[in-house]
């Protein structure tokens, strides 16, 4: 893992310049699921206006069937004369409990100017209404769906990655360890952006101040209660479902994976680098100095934020283009 430059006292200025008023409201109780939907409602709306959204990639989506016979929802995002061969499989964040594909359209869109890369969203369902594994099955589901068509599509079927930030980023790493077990389509990569990857990461820990939780552990707790919530005994929780209680890492696709020193993520992020590094995978890693949660979307001007995108951009042309 690599941790790059002293502390960017930049990124943190424009995050509380910059943070939605939503934020600095009483936080939701424990447990508040609709208190957090209604607020992640005015946040995203307020980013994805001053995000962006690339006029040069246009977006369509499409309904494919889960095992079950029910309509799961992707959306495709193409760059326009593009003539990328792979195509990245998008898992968005939002605590397992937030947040859409629409909510993710710069996000996406983002992704895909920047590599030429065919970028599939997928619509998964939320918990506590479907709790796990109803997120990691609709991930491989997009996935399988995919790999049927890649012909039709335009991508190469040994080209295909995925990936996701924030609770994307742990349903990403559990469908991708679940996708090794049993179906074992093939991957070129995975991308683990400040991935959610330990239900039991609730305790609050001083070293990352209240002012920069972008994701409180209070929501961390009601998040995974949420996906959680089909599970009796919480100490027998998959580790499809939280990756970092995985003990065989073995036969991973390449990963990359960063997180910031401000993140309540770091560190399991960061033991399950190393663990994937000892268990033989190619990793990348990137650790942000001074970045909290969300700081590439929330201070997407900044030079740290710029330079965590432009890593991730690489890495996907490289394994995917």
């Amino acid at each position: 893992m690599t941790l790059f430059g002293n502390v960017d006292a930049g990124v943190l200025r424009a995050l509380l310049r910059t943070l939605p008023s939503a934020l600095r409201a009483k936080p939701c109780e424990l447990g508040d699921i609709e208190c957090r939907r209604e607020m992640s409602a005015a946040i995203n709306a307020d980013f994805e206006r001053r995000f962006g959204k690339a006029s040069d990639v246009t977006l369509k989506d499409y309904r494919i069937a889960r095992p079950d016979g029910s309509d799961l929802r992707v959306r495709i995002y193409r760059k326009i004369g593009s003539e990328a061969r792979g195509a990245l499989l998008y898992v968005h964040g939002g605590g397992m409990i937030v947040s859409s594909i629409e909510d993710y359209d710069g996000r996406c869109m983002h992704y895909c100017t920047n590599t030429g890369l065919p970028v599939v969203s997928v619509d998964y369902e939320l918990a506590p209404e479907a709790p796990y594994p109803a997120q990691i099955d609709d991930a491989l589901t997009a996935l399988a769906w995919m790999h049927e068509n890649a012909d039709e599509y335009g991508w190469d079927p040994q080209r295909i990655g995925i990936g996701g930030d924030s609770a994307g980023g742990g349903l990403t790493a559990g469908a991708v360890l679940k996708n090794r077990d049993t179906t074992a389509l093939p991957l070129a990569c995975q991308l683990l952006v400040y991935p959610m990857l330990d239900d039991r990461n609730v305790v609050p820990d001083s070293r990352f101040p209240k002012q920069f939780q972008i994701w409180t552990y209070v929501d961390n707790e009601t998040g995974w209660d949420a996906y959680l919530s089909g599970i009796a005994d919480r100490s027998a929780v998959p580790s499809y479902a939280a990756p970092t209680r995985e003990t065989n890492l073995a036969g991973l696709p390449a990963t990359y994976i960063d997180t910031g020193t401000l993140d309540i993520f770091h560190d399991e992020d960061i033991g399950y680098a190393k663990a994937m590094i000892t268990a033989g995978v190619d990793v990348e890693g990137h650790v942000w100095n001074g970045a909290p949660h969300g700081f590439d979307y929330f201070a997407h001007n900044s030079s740290l934020a710029k330079r965590a995108w432009d890593c991730r951009f690489a890495f996907l042309v490289e394994h995917l283009q």
